[in-house]
């Protein structure tokens, strides 16, 4: 009885496969492929939560400008610069609800700033950065971040989201103001 192998071989009668060198050729282009392309995933995810930031700034200019032509004033959701909504604890996870639900009273009596202003996300919807609104309340002046209001005696408002993605104790910050055009972005890379 006869045995058939089915190992190929090339013209010259030797078998055909890959050497060690061409195995870690490969290898090599694989890493270095897998390198490139996590890179890229983390500037991507990086841009949408940026976009996601500037949109909530956006959102809370409108709402500002909304609620000074009804009460002549703009609102303020923090009463001093450390006094950010959400308080995150842990960037690494980012799974932070935004867990204001201005239709319960308990949380119109906990935040009344952001219940009055209207701006925000929904109570159990993930947020991935801190937001806070500042305005001008003359019976207990404030001063305001000088790159942002040229005029502190005139009625203002700034809005700052900052996060700390590479959890390095430096925040990646985006202020919007009464008087800015565009959100400014300070740090966004850490």
């Amino acid at each position: 009885m006869r045995t058939q192998h089915f190992s190929q071989t090339d013209r010259t009668g030797r078998p055909m496969g890959f050497t060690l060198i061409e195995l870690l050729v490969v290898v090599v282009i694989i890493g270095i492929l897998a390198t490139v392309a996590i890179g890229s995933y983390k500037r991507f995810t990086r841009r949408a939560r940026v976009q996601e930031a500037i949109a909530m700034l956006g959102d809370i200019r409108i709402k500002q400008e909304t609620y000074y032509q009804t009460y002549h004033r703009y609102v303020s959701t923090s009463t001093n610069a450390t006094d950010f909504w959400p308080h995150i604890a842990d960037w690494t996870l980012m799974d932070t609800a935004w867990g204001i639900d201005c239709t319960q009273a308990s949380d119109v009596t906990a935040h009344p700033g952001w219940c009055a202003l209207g701006a925000g996300y929904r109570s159990n919807e993930e947020v991935n950065f801190e937001f806070q609104v500042i305005a001008r309340d003359p019976a207990a002046p404030v001063v305001p971040p000088v790159n942002y209001i040229q005029n502190p005696n005139q009625d203002w408002w700034y809005a700052r989201a900052r996060a700390d993605f590479n959890v390095n104790g430096i925040y990646s910050d985006i202020y919007l103001s009464s008087e800015l055009k565009e959100p400014v972005l300070v740090d966004e890379l850490e």
